[in-house]
């Protein structure tokens, strides 16, 4: 576990309940939020935007729903929440339509959610379809700014091809880690996809973007339910990647995204094998383990534990070294669907990873083709940036 050390980065709730809050007293919200909306104190935004008079009777909520213990997506589509008082509805089970319809007569939609800063992790997607309900509504967005967990990695990964563009997992168009915070990546597709959206994100105080989460001083709310600590997030985001192959990454087990392995895998060669990559920010130790969910769901499987230790890594290459090792070890593993494609098509937002690690080329080979696109990607992005 990383220490929590005394850092002094306050949220953007946090200044917008001291310093912007009186300006909407009387205002009708509608609040986009789940139960990672805390301050510091680990109170709740629903209770302190109603403490500063403002009017909070909807919650739109994102996968895992309001409280974040849905595994799988809520099949709700809406509910009555008693013990807050508010009419939760289920952004998964809504269509655009009916987000357009949610926003039509309210006066703010405030949106304060942790997120990770990965194109996977649906909640930047969230942002995107509120922002494009919101483009010819007079409501204005207000982005209450948080860390990203992630953001001393840089970006990182291929951008997104449209043609692999999935609603909940690949629709924000940026590379796969962006690089930016919510309140960044707010501005960056209002300046360069949703002029018409009247955005105001309030910015955080005492933050830098090379920190770690463990020297923000936050307490650190688990954003989703197989995201227990900062550990496990980091490892997310390569290893989400591994969902592309059917492969367990602890799903099910109490290290999810740190135990990864297989029915069909013997635990020492396997992490002899995986120490032979080079990968220096990781260690491996063999593991085996019976998930109670997800793939090979009691079933004992082999495997490793992995380690982070810690300094800057590219998430995709390695995702990319270890799945090329794994189907190349491991011939019976296979590519797994998701819907009508491949799983890690979806991921990725392109299907040039996978015929590449089919291919057996390189990683150099396979971000090569991308490399116009992310520079370009670059010099946008520096124009959003706030810290």
């Amino acid at each position: 576990m990383l220490p929590v050390e005394n850092g002094n980065v306050r949220t953007g709730l946090e200044r917008f309940i001291e310093d912007h809050a009186e300006r909407y007293r009387g205002s009708r919200a509608v609040l986009v939020t789940n139960h990672s909306g805390v301050d510091r104190g680990l109170r709740h935004n629903i209770r302190l935007l109603r403490q500063q008079g403002i009017v909070v009777t909807t919650v739109l909520s994102p996968e895992h729903g309001l409280y974040g213990y849905e595994n799988e997506f809520d099949s709700r589509t809406a509910y009555a929440n008693r013990e807050d008082a508010v009419l939760v509805y289920n952004l998964h089970n809504l269509s655009s339509r009916s987000i357009s319809h949610l926003l039509k007569n309210t006066d703010v939609v405030i949106y304060d959610i942790q997120d990770m800063g990965m194109r996977c992790y649906t909640y930047i997607s969230n942002l995107r379809w509120i922002m494009d309900s919101l483009r010819d509504s007079p409501a204005e967005l207000i982005v209450l700014d948080r860390p990203n967990p992630i953001g001393f990695l840089g970006t990182d990964g291929p951008p997104l091809d449209r043609r692999f563009s999935d609603r909940f997992i690949s629709s924000f168009p940026a590379p796969f880690i962006y690089g930016m915070t919510m309140g960044e990546a707010a501005a960056f597709y209002r300046g360069e996809f949703a002029p018409q959206v009247r955005l105001r994100v309030i910015r955080m105080s005492g933050y830098d973007r090379e920190m770690l989460y463990s020297e923000t001083g936050l307490p650190w709310v688990p954003p989703s339910p197989n995201l227990p600590s900062y550990d496990s997030s980091i490892l997310y985001t390569a290893m989400v990647y591994l969902e592309g192959i059917d492969i367990s990454l602890g799903r099910g087990t109490t290290k999810p995204f740190e135990y990864i392995g297989a029915p069909w895998i013997e635990p020492e060669s396997f992490c002899r094998g995986l120490s032979r990559l080079g990968l220096k920010n990781f260690r491996f130790r063999p593991v085996r383990f019976m998930p109670t969910f997800s793939i090979h769901r009691y079933r004992r499987c082999g495997g490793a534990h992995i380690f982070y230790t810690g300094g800057k890594f590219s998430p995709t290459e390695t995702a990319y070294s270890i799945i090329k090792y794994i189907k190349e070890t491991y011939p019976q593993t296979r590519w797994t669907w998701h819907g009508r494609r491949y799983s890690i098509d979806a991921l990725a937002g392109t299907d040039s990873m996978r015929k590449c690690i089919d291919g057996g080329k390189a990683y150099g080979e396979f971000m090569g083709q991308f490399s116009k696109e992310i520079r370009r990607y670059e010099r946008r992005r520096r124009r959003y940036l706030l810290y």
